[in-house]
């Protein structure tokens, strides 16, 4: 959600066309996607996961998370792919508004396999004394992830003059797809360590 406010804002303020139909979105505008993508799916994927569990196919916390992982670096992938014609070191560009529109959609759908699940297994797996502050850690731990990712996305300028803007965004389809494999491959591990807690 950090690069939302800084390296997507960006992109969107001096590589993307926002005029539909002779409109021009304010840049604040884009903002709204997010809200709006929660509104929209929350219950769909509520259903979603409703569903498998009654048919006993819910898929377990680390499978859940790796598919946030992954969902999200493909909206960064959608990013990749739209920049890939900018040239290097260009200042200006007009790539198509559907490539942001498909980042926001694709990091919401991850942010709703993590978010509301991870906060439902902090209070089933932390014990009853620790929920309070473990919740807090929860949140604590979301906070310095935004300020890191921020700080990340201050040198979207420095590294998509060195390498390109395209280049720049794949690191971040690179590193949560990674992360989402890394998940499924430590399962067995996990789902031991969760004591039987589905």
């Amino acid at each position: 959600r950090s690069q939302s406010a800084s390296s997507l804002s960006i992109f969107a303020r001096d590589y993307t066309d926002l005029s539909i139909g002779g409109f021009i979105i304010p840049i604040g505008w884009l903002q709204f996607a997010n809200p709006i993508f929660v509104v929209t799916f929350a219950p769909i994927f509520a259903g979603i996961w409703a569903h498998l569990a009654r048919i006993n196919l819910d898929p377990s916390l680390p499978i859940k998370f790796a598919i946030g992982l992954i969902l999200l670096g493909t909206g960064f992938a959608f990013l990749a792919f739209g920049a890939w014609g900018i040239p290097l070191g260009a200042e200006q560009a007009s790539v198509s508004i559907v490539w942001l529109i498909l980042a926001y959609l694709f990091h919401t759908m991850g942010e709703l396999c993590i978010s509301p699940v991870g906060l439902s297994y902090v209070s089933k797996l932390a014990p009853i004394k620790l929920v309070g502050l473990m919740f807090g850690f929860w949140f604590v731990c979301s906070a310095v992830a935004n300020y890191l990712g921020g700080k990340t996305g201050s040198y979207i300028d420095k590294i998509s003059e060195a390498y390109g803007l395209s280049n720049f965004f794949l690191i971040f389809f690179v590193i949560p797809v990674l992360a989402g494999i890394l998940m499924i491959a430590l399962k067995p591990i996990l789902i031991k360590k969760m004591h039987g807690i589905d």
